[in-house]
């Protein structure tokens, strides 16, 4: 059975592994980890993963647009690299269906989870270059990026901060005022304000993801009230 569904998981990747521990590591949760009793979990692998996909990702944009200047590229770079988009290439290759979970985390809705998708993705491509090496991890990351489709930048915390400077002469202040949830699927809620005055508030499943959603809302009220010119 565990054969089978790493056996699946490489062709769906396109890339077989000359180590399959090493794979093995970068789906095992650190909740299946403790369960069966077993030290090594994805999260090094994850962090390897994390720094592996941003040069990956950082040479590609370079590449690319070789006339935008560094500020243009670091907001393309955060918009390709965030949890949301990660999670959506995660489930492409419907990578939820092959994470190693323990029972009291095995749910529908956790393999679901944008936070636990970008985190095993990461750990996966953390994986392929221990394996492989840098060009099969440039390989497997570069099927996913599709510069046919304009990159939409969606950072709502640089949007706010450029309206608040113009219009209050001042940055944003963010707070976070609520956790919530269990310690694997734990919630953050995020005010903003400027001059102690709330302009939105926001949740995600970890607090860059809350500030983001709180400035969206925030800039969807300036919008609203003020009559703001936001693009």
């Amino acid at each position: 059975m565990l054969s089978k569904k790493i056996i699946k998981f490489q062709k769906v990747i396109e890339y077989s592994f000359n180590d399959l521990e090493v794979l093995l590591t970068a789906l095992t949760h650190k909740s299946y980890a403790f369960q069966i009793g077993q030290k090594s979990c994805n999260e090094r692998m994850e962090f390897l993963g994390d720094s592996v996909l941003s040069t990956i990702v950082a040479e590609a944009l370079y590449l690319r647009y070789p006339t935008d200047n560094e500020g243009k590229l670091s907001q393309l770079k955060s918009q390709i690299v965030s949890t949301p988009n990660l999670s959506v290439w995660a489930q492409k290759i419907k990578l939820g269906n092959y994470i190693f979970l323990g029972k009291n985390n095995d749910t529908r809705e956790s393999r679901k989870r944008e936070s636990l998708l970008c985190d095993v993705f990461e750990a996966v491509v953390g994986a392929v270059y221990l394996d492989g090496g840098f060009e099969n991890a440039r390989n497997f990351v570069l099927k996913f990026l599709d510069f046919k489709r304009e990159i939409v930048i969606t950072d709502y915390k640089s949007k706010l901060q450029e309206i608040a400077q113009r219009l209050y002469k001042k940055i944003p202040d963010y707070r976070i005022v609520k956790e919530f949830g269990p310690d694997h699927n734990k919630k953050f809620k995020a005010a903003v304000f400027v001059n102690s005055e709330l302009l939105g508030n926001g949740v995600g499943s970890s607090k860059k993801e809350a500030h983001q959603a709180a400035a969206q809302k925030a800039l969807k009220n300036l919008k609203k009230s003020l009559d703001v010119n936001i693009v």
